[in-house]
C-alpha cells in the first residue's frame, strides 16, 4: 500500500533527482534554458553540509547532534542550513519552578511541591444526537497537543456500535486550560483508535504525532495523525506496525519513527522518515511467534522488547533489540532475563532501561532496572506504595524527559483510586508527586483515569483523560493543570 494515494491519505516516496540547467540553441539563433533531470550521484555517507551526499532525496539527514555539557547544563546543537554551531554548555542559575534543572546539579525543581494548579475542566459531555447506538456516546483516545495560542485537546467516538461517520472531535484551549471554542469536528476520517506516540525532541516538523487507526473502505489501516503549532490535523498512512492497542506500536527518536510488529508469526520491523514514508524494513532475527511487542525510547537509542510464545515447555521468555537514534542496528535480538507480564512497560533511562511488570489484577506492580543491553542492575521490586499499574495499559502513561534525567508518569491505582501524577527517577523511584481523587460524574460512586495523555509547557504539566458515565449516558473529557505548588 506504500506510495498510493487513497481517500486523503499522504504518502510520500523519494525521488532521487538533481536538477540542472543546460543552455542549448532554438529557432532562428535564440536560446533557451531547457531543466533536464538527470540521477543523482552518491558522494558517501551524509554529512552536514547542505548537500544530499547519500541520494535519499533529504538534505543533511541523519546528521548526530553535538552534545556538551552535564546534567541540567548539557546542551544539543543540531546541524542547521548545513552548519553546525559550537556547542556552548548552559550555564547554572538559580533553581526555579519549570520542570528544569536550572541549577544543573541533576535535581529538577527542588525545593517546590508538585500538586494541581486549578481544578480539573470538563471539555466535553456529547458532539450529537446518537440515538440508539449507546457505544457512539463515549469519547475515548483523549489526546493534547501544544499549540500557538495554548492547546488543542482530541478524542474519538466509539462508532463500532453505529453508522460510521467522521468522528474526531477536538476543542482549542488557551495556555491556562480553558476552552476558547466550542467542540469541532477535526477531520472527515472515521478513526478506530488513537494513541499517544512516544516522541523525544525535536519534534516532527508536520507537528505531534499521535497513532491511529482508521477505516479505509472496508479495511482497518494503521496510520499516524500529525497535528502541528497551528491546531491543524493532517492524516499520514499506512505505517506498518500493527497488533494490540494501550503498547507502544511506534516511537519518534528525534529524527526516525521506528516500528515493531507481529506478521506470519515473526517480528517484523521498519523504518519511516519524519514525514511517516517508509524508509526501510531491517533484518531481524525472526523470533517466531512474538507474543507481545512493546518498544522504548531514550536520547539516541530504542528498545524493541518481545515476548516469544514457547510451547516445550509451555512458557515465554523475553528478548531486546537495540537501534539507535537513525534506526541501525546497534544490538540484535538477545535474550534476557526478565519475567514477562501482559501490557509490561519499557521506559527509556539514563542507565538502559526500566522494566515495569504490571502483574495480575490486585497484585502490586514491579520496577526493574536494567542496562542498555538489556541486563539487570537490580532485581525487580514492588513500588514503595505497592501501586498497581493497569495491566489493560490503557490507564497510565509514562513519558521520558532525557534532559532532565527524569520520567513523568501519570497513573490510577486501584481502578476506581486516586490520580496520581509524579516523576520518576531511572530506577524508578519517586522525586515528586501529588495524588488526589479524580472529580466524580453524578450519578457514580467513582470513576476511571483513561487514556491519559499530558503535555508539558514552560511552567506546568496539562493531563487530558476520559472517564466512564452511568446508564449509558456520554462520559467526559477532562483536563488538568499541574505544577509546582508550595
Amino acid at each position: 500500500m506504500f506510495g498510493e494515494q487513497r481517500r486523503g491519505w499522504h504518502h510520500v516516496g523519494l525521488s532521487i533527482l538533481a536538477t540542472i540547467v543546460i543552455p542549448v540553441s532554438g529557432a532562428c539563433g535564440a536560446r533557451t534554458d531547457l531543466e533536464v533531470e538527470e540521477p543523482c550521484s552518491a558522494t558517501g555517507i551524509e554529512v552536514c553540509d547542505g548537500i544530499d551526499n547519500d541520494c535519499n532525496g533529504a538534505v543533511d539527514d541523519g546528521i548526530a547532534p553535538v552534545q556538551c555539557g552535564a546534567l541540567g547544563c548539557l546542551t544539543t546543537v543540531a546541524c542547521e542550513g548545513g552548519v553546525i554551531a559550537r556547542c556552548v554548555p548552559r550555564e547554572p542559575t538559580d533553581e526555579r519552578c519549570n520542570f528544569i534543572d536550572d541549577d544543573c546539579d541533576g535535581e529538577v525543581d527542588e525545593g517546590f511541591g508538585l500538586g494541581p494548579l486549578a481544578e480539573a475542566i470538563t471539555l466535553r459531555t456529547t458532539e450529537f444526537e446518537t440515538g440508539d447506538c449507546t457505544s457512539c456516546r463515549w469519547a475515548f483516545g483523549t489526546s493534547i497537543v501544544p499549540t500557538n495560542e495554548g492547546y488543542l485537546a482530541l478524542w474519538e467516538l466509539g462508532l463500532s456500535g453505529g453508522d460510521e461517520r467522521p468522528n474526531l472531535y477536538g476543542r482549542r484551549l488557551d495556555a491556562n486550560g480553558n476552552p476558547l471554542a466550542p467542540i469541532e469536528l477535526l477531520r472527515q476520517d472515521f478513526f478506530l483508535t488513537l494513541e499517544p506516540v512516544l516522541a523525544l525532541d525535536p519534534r516532527p516538523e508536520r507537528g505531534l504525532p499521535l497513532d491511529a487507526r482508521y477505516r479505509v473502505g472496508s479495511d482497518d489501516v494503521p496510520g499516524l495523525l500529525f497535528v502541528d503549532t497551528s491546531g491543524e490535523t493532517e492524516t499520514v498512512a499506512p505505517t506498518p506496525a500493527t497488533g494490540p492497542s494501550n503498547v507502544e506500536r511506534t516511537v519518534w527518536t528525534g529524527s526516525r519513527f521506528v516500528s515493531a510488529w507481529e506478521k506470519d508469526y515473526r517480528l517484523r520491523v521498519a523504518v519511516l522518515d519524519a514525514n511517516g514514508a517508509l524508509e526501510r524494513e531491517l533484518e531481524v532475527e525472526p523470533l517466531e511467534r512474538p507474543a507481545a511487542i512493546t518498544l522504548g525510547v531514550y536520547r539516541d537509542r530504542v528498545g524493541i522488547l518481545v515476548s516469544r510464545y514457547v510451547e516445550e515447555p509451555e512458557t515465554r521468555d523475553q528478548w531486546l533489540i537495540v537501534l539507535d537514534g537513525l534506526g541501525n542496528m546497534q544490538q540484535p535480538a538477545r535474550r534476557i532475563d526478565v519475567e514477562y507480564a501482559s501490557w509490561q512497560r519499557l521506559v527509556g533511562t539514563e542507565e538502559g532501561w526500566l522494566h515495569i511488570r504490571p502483574n495480575g489484577f490486585g497484585e502490586p506492580s514491579t520496577r526493574q532496572p536494567l542496562s542498555a543491553a538489556g541486563d539487570p542492575l537490580d532485581r525487580a521490586t514492588t513500588f514503595e506504595d505497592g501501586r498497581h499499574v493497569s495491566d489493560s495499559g490503557g490507564q497510565d502513561i509514562f513519558l521520558p524527559r532525557p534532559d532532565q534525567g527524569e520520567t513523568l508518569a501519570v497513573w490510577q491505582s486501584p481502578v476506581g483510586g486516586d490520580m496520581n501524577v509524579e516523576f520518576l527517577d531511572g530506577r524508578g523511584r519517586t522525586k515528586r508527586r501529588w495524588s488526589g481523587p479524580i472529580p466524580l460524574t453524578a450519578g457514580m460512586e467513582e470513576d476511571y483515569l483513561a487514556d491519559p495523555h499530558v503535555a508539558l509547557a514552560a511552567d506546568r504539566v496539562f493531563v487530558i483523560w476520559h472517564g466512564g458515565a452511568p446508564n449509558n449516558e456520554p462520559n467526559r473529557v477532562m483536563v488538568r493543570a499541574f505544577g509546582c505548588v508550595p
